[in-house]
């Protein structure tokens, strides 16, 4: 029975040492490096023996020798030992990446902030100036006005909204549109907006007309368009059966 616990023994010690040895011998990764990977700032902790990384959002904590380490006001543990060697502090590879991955999200939830702040500031300025913040669409509808060189607008867009309907005229495929007017206008508390526009000075028949409404930039704009014919078109008066108007 001896000779056998004298075989068994060792070979049983050997078998528990491997895991250790095999963590041991493991190089790790350098937090120098995690550092340049992950955009932080690296530091030596002399009189607590740590070393630090810091970032937008981040500050990390390491140990040599310490399972437990610090991510900003909490605490986290590793499996694996950080270890001290070669003037640096090495750790697992599972635990480098998670430091690269708590950077980035630190970076992303600062952007996030600083974008909602800039929100925030824009609409205030906004308010302040007196610009009501209005999303939404302009429906745009526009027909001859029988009897008058006008058109007749009507349409809707957000309640209160200020619409400027601009007309533009296309004379001739040699000539660029010919701006003829401008008009704003309110729409009611029910967000309905109506205007007689006239369409001076473009009484050329058949050229046409681009009526364009817009709004605040948060509005969709409408546009439409129409061929310009005679005041009265299609009704037979007595003064038009005669050459001239003579009878």
């Amino acid at each position: 029975m001896r000779p056998y616990r004298q075989v068994v023994l060792p070979v049983f010690c050997l078998l528990l040492s491997a895991p250790c040895a095999a963590a041991v011998t493991e190089p790790g990764v350098p937090l120098a490096t995690v550092a340049r990977e992950a955009h932080l700032e690296y530091s030596w902790l002399a009189a607590t023996r740590a070393v630090q990384l810091s970032g937008p959002g981040l500050v990390l904590v390491v140990r040599p020798g310490d399972n437990v380490y610090e991510v900003d006001d909490r605490v986290e543990v590793t499996a694996v030992t950080p270890r001290y060697t070669s003037n640096d502090i090495y750790v697992s590879q599972t635990l480098a990446t998670h430091i690269i991955q708590l950077a980035r999200q630190a970076v992303a939830f600062i952007s996030a902030q600083e974008a909602q702040a800039a929100r925030l500031v824009s609409e205030e300025q906004q308010q302040q100036a007196g610009v009501p913040l209005l999303t939404g669409t302009i429906v745009l509808n526009v027909s001859p006005l029988q009897g008058a060189e006008a058109l007749l607008v009507t349409g809707a867009a957000p309640p209160l909204a200020p619409v400027r309907v601009t007309l533009l005229a296309t004379l001739s495929s040699e000539i660029p549109n010919v701006l003829l007017s401008r008009h704003d206008l309110t729409a009611g508390p029910d967000g309905k907006f109506q205007a007689i526009v006239p369409i001076a000075s473009d009484f050329a028949r058949n050229s046409f007309i681009h009526v364009l409404a817009t709004s605040l930039p948060g509005v969709i704009s409408a546009s439409a368009q129409l061929q310009v014919h005679a005041p009265n078109d299609g009704i037979n008066a007595p003064l038009d059966a005669f050459p001239g108007g003579i009878w």
